[in-house]
């Protein structure tokens, strides 16, 4: 072990900060790799809807409304809420025979991933779950959980 060293009247051991120099280093490579993980891409979104486009949509928004389920029908039941993405409100339609209830409520941030149906009046994004080889899977994240 080296010798300490003082530094204004405080021994500083070299170990100590070459460990505490790895741990940021390891620290911050950590939250770039998150930061690049993160596709969501609201512009996308608003380009879309703009052009009234179907479309491949990741957006971060909150949740405004909690609607009633649909029934089972030949898709299955639904869960349904609203969330708001820059300034528009969007259902979220969740096919609960494809995946598992997200316990939102009003006010959550959540990240959802699916199709976007510019439908005039009433914009939706639906496949929020796994892929069925119909269609590219989608998911909804909330408070880090990931539900698809």
């Amino acid at each position: 072990m080296p010798a300490p060293q003082y530094s204004r009247g405080v021994i500083v051991e070299a170990v100590g900060w070459r460990r505490s120099g790895w741990c940021c280093a390891l620290g911050l490579a950590l939250a770039l790799f998150l930061a690049a993980c993160d596709d969501v891409d609201n512009a996308a979104f608003d380009s879309a809807y703009h052009s009234m486009t179907a479309s491949q949509v990741t957006v971060r928004a909150t949740v405004t409304v909690l609607l009633p389920d649909t029934p089972a029908g030949v898709d299955g039941p639904h869960q349904r809420f609203n969330i708001t993405v820059d300034g528009v409100t969007v259902e979220i339609d969740h096919n609960l025979g494809l995946a598992q209830r997200v316990p939102v409520g009003v006010a959550d941030t959540v990240v959802v991933h699916g199709q976007f149906e510019p439908d005039p009046g009433h914009p939706v994004i639906h496949y929020t779950h796994h892929a069925t080889g119909r269609h590219e899977g989608g998911y909804i994240e909330l408070n880090g959980s990931r539900y698809q």
